[in-house]
């Protein structure tokens, strides 16, 4: 037997001994990577490593935890040998402009490091985090909730679906309360000096008014529009007194579920201040529609709402993300309310409260759906806000300096934070081989054995890490696409930020967007550039080769990378060039029941997609004739049965009907409210729906993923037009000395 101290020294001893093991792996590991092998030893150590990896990629579908951390630590080993390489061996000085390129470049390839490594810390155990079941509570035991829905200069019609949407949240009545928060209808927008802002504020406010009163939902309004977001949501505090509150973007639909699979952690865990869940959006953002890629590769959400936020979740630092989270009030009184000293109140606000002790919860279970940008601008203006917010945060609420945090949480929020200079690194890989090719500046040291062990074998092990933790949620080189694409517009204002970290404005994404056309998005200009730099670096490779033959080996590698960097300024054009998009509404995969009703018959079927426009049904082949009749006479009404015996009766026309499968487009669901809060909830109300939707194939090998976003941006980018718009506007800007 063995009484109380025994059990406390033998936990000290089992504790001392598995930190000595850990120590002991460590220095071991460091060792490692700090040895002097031999080149030719290096290069046999990393290619049983890649061949071992990719082996493990190949076969193992599911991944065990044990050997994922082994293969991903042995993938970090060759990246960290390759970084001791160029850290010992590979720098040297061979002159002042040579040196500042290499010292650019180095600086690059050591941030991308320290946030690969910080990343995989963060992502390496994610947590399925199990929702709390409150269905046998009784309606008293259960926290009260307000609704909050703030918009600012968002279509009427988007900000009333998402509060039909919330009306229809299965939750007890009188213990849930839904607000618009409209900062466009405020005093000071109501009372602007220009008379056309003044009387579109009004006429807004006059709407919401009258729409607020027809569906039952609370209307708030401030006087000056002061702290942006942050600032609509605290005045929001100030006026209701709900014990929980819900914040959904005013494009974001929540399902009938969300707060029966949120609200649960408030209950069993006092201390928790936030509970968020996945961002998910039904139609495709900017890069998937011009790609013409959507349905087929991931949604860049994916990665992080379906990984990042579960690591951060594993290391009690899930963040608050804007919307489609719930937070407790308490809590948020005690610190001021929402937090306004950036313009990422979210992270802000999150940061503060795990700095005070309190938990944060992630669900990745998909329940709201929100729009994308619609256009590569309003894109670029989203990820513009988020970059300099969350450098505000590194400079501002640095993790390293906010008191209360445990180690691990500060690297979270560092890796949380630190991600978004990543346009520094890429406009720097991006310049680079160019250095060389017009200058012949030696910015990159390293013979053919060197490039064989060393950096060649830290490019593939680093795609191979990723496969590892992220093939599910993301392909390979997605991640170079979307952060290029945007890079040279987000690096000017991380500059602007980091001179002047305080005076970044908060700027609302444009929704409902017209992308009903085809156009060349105004944004095209620096990829034109980077095409012509690029082309005449070819042009430099060639003369280079001819004049300086005893460095055609370095000519031929910087040329291949130049060659990989044009694919990738291809891809931004491709991005640039704006598809046009006839359908408004994005139509669903569905499997309800309906029932095609004439005056005289009725014939069952099955949907096979659903939006908020209209459906598409299959019905069986003995009816087809007798329904191809009746269609010539008359109009049907469809009736649709789903969730929990509920049903919806639509008018609509027939657009066509061909062997068995008749689409029909809906009549009155703009006007009638009640059917369309009826028709938001078949489309919108179940997250099975959404669950199947996000699902894809895992990401296939690298190169098959470059041959294909190579082909596709090749087939959508329209050059004739993007230099006909270049030349037309070069000439206008002279002519009139613009």
């Amino acid at each position: 037997m063995v009484d109380g101290q025994g059990l406390k020294h033998k936990g000290i001893s089992e504790e001392l001994v598995l930190k000595i093991e850990l120590a002991v792996l460590i220095s071991l590991y460091l060792f490692l990577i700090t040895a002097g092998f031999h080149v030719v030893s290096q290069i046999i150590i990393a290619y049983v490593i890649l061949t071992a990896t990719f082996i493990y990629t190949q076969v193992s579908k599911e991944k065990s935890p044990w050997f994922r951390t082994l293969f991903v630590f042995l993938g970090m080993f060759l990246t960290l040998r390759y970084m001791y390489w160029r850290v010992t061996v590979s720098l040297s000085y061979s002159g002042f402009y040579d040196f500042i390129g290499t010292m650019l470049l180095f600086a690059a390839e050591i941030y991308s490091v320290i946030i690969y490594v910080i990343g995989v810390f963060s992502s390496l155990s994610p947590l399925e985090r199990k929702v709390v079941d409150v269905s046998e509570l009784k309606p008293e035991e259960l926290p009260s909730v307000d609704i909050y829905i703030p918009t600012y200069s968002e279509p009427i019609d988007m900000v009333t679906d998402t509060a039909l949407a919330s009306l229809s949240i299965k939750y007890p009545k009188e213990r849930v309360n839904v607000y618009i928060l409209d900062d466009g209808g405020s005093d000071q927008k109501c009372n602007d000096k220009n008379p056309v802002s003044r009387e579109r504020a009004r006429e807004r406010r006059r709407q919401f008014l009258e729409v607020s009163e027809r569906i039952g939902v609370g209307y708030i309004i401030r006087p000056k529009n002061l702290h942006a977001k942050a600032g609509n949501l605290n005045e929001a505090l100030e006026k209701t007194s709900g014990e929980l509150i819900l914040i959904l973007d005013c494009d974001h639909i929540p399902t009938q579920q969300f707060l029966n699979n949120t609200v649960g952690w408030f209950l069993e865990r006092p201390d928790m201040f936030l509970v968020q869940t996945p961002h998910c959006f039904y139609n495709p953002d900017p890069v998937e529609r011009n790609l013409k890629m959507f349905g087929i590769i991931p949604g860049e959400n994916q990665m992080f709402y379906q990984h990042i936020q579960k690591g951060h979740d594993f290391w009690e630092s899930s963040f608050f993300c804007g919307s489609a989270a719930v937070l407790r009030r308490k809590f948020l009184v005690e610190v001021g309310g929402i937090a306004g000293d950036t313009i990422t109140e979210d992270a802000e606000t999150a940061i503060g409260l795990h700095g005070r002790g309190y938990k944060s919860a992630f669900i990745a279970i998909p329940m709201v759906r929100g729009r994308n940008p619609d256009t590569f601008a309003g894109m670029v203006l989203q990820r513009i806000r988020w970059t300099q917010g969350m450098i505000q945060i590194f400079i501002l609420k640095n993790p390293f300096r906010m008191p209360g945090l445990k180690w691990y949480q500060r690297f979270s929020y560092l890796s949380a934070s630190g991600f978004w200079f990543f346009a520094f690194s890429r406009v720097v890989f991006m310049l680079s081989p160019l250095m060389y090719l017009y200058f012949g500046l030696h910015i990159y040291r390293a013979d053919s054995l060197d490039l064989l062990g060393y950096t060649i074998p830290h490019v593939i092990a680093a795609a191979q890490v990723s496969s590892i933790l992220y093939s599910k949620v993301r392909w390979s080189l997605f991640s170079e696409v979307y952060e290029t694409a945007i890079s040279f517009f987000t690096l000017p204002a991380i500059i602007e930020v980091l001179i002047k970290p305080r005076d970044a404005q908060f700027e609302v994404t444009p929704k409902g967007e017209d992308v009903s056309k085809d156009f060349i998005s105004h944004l095209v200009y620096p990829f034109v550039a980077m095409l012509c730099l690029i082309m005449l670096g070819y042009c430099c490779g060639i003369y280079r080769w001819f004049v300086y033959p005893d460095e055609r080996y370095i000519t031929v590698m910087t040329l291949a990378w130049n060659s990989f960097n044009l694919a990738l300024v291809i891809t931004g054009l491709a991005i640039s060039s704006e598809k046009g998009e006839k359908r408004n509404d994005v139509r669903m995969p569905s499997q309800e029941s309906c029932r095609l009703r004439f005056s005289s018959n009725a014939f069952d079927g099955h949907l096979k997609d659903v939006s908020m426009g209209g459906a598409a049904l299959d019905l069986p082949e003995e009816v087809w004739e007798d329904v191809s009749m009746l269609l010539k006479e008359e109009t049907p009404q469809l009736t649709i049965s789903f969730m929990d015996d509920n049903s919806v009766t639509l008018d609509g026309d027939v657009l066509r009907f061909n062997e068995g499968q008749l689409v029909i487009s809906f009549k009155n669901t703009e006007d009638d409210l009640d059917l369309r809060q009826k028709l938001i909830a078949l489309v919108y109300g179940s997250e099975d729906r959404w669950i199947n939707l996000d699902k894809r194939e895992e990401s296939p090998l690298m190169l098959t993923t470059f041959w294909m976003i190579l082909r596709h941006s090749l087939e959508n980018v329209k050059f004739a037009e993007i230099f006909r718009q270049t030349f037309h506007d070069l000439l206008r800007r002279f002519k009139f000395g613009v």
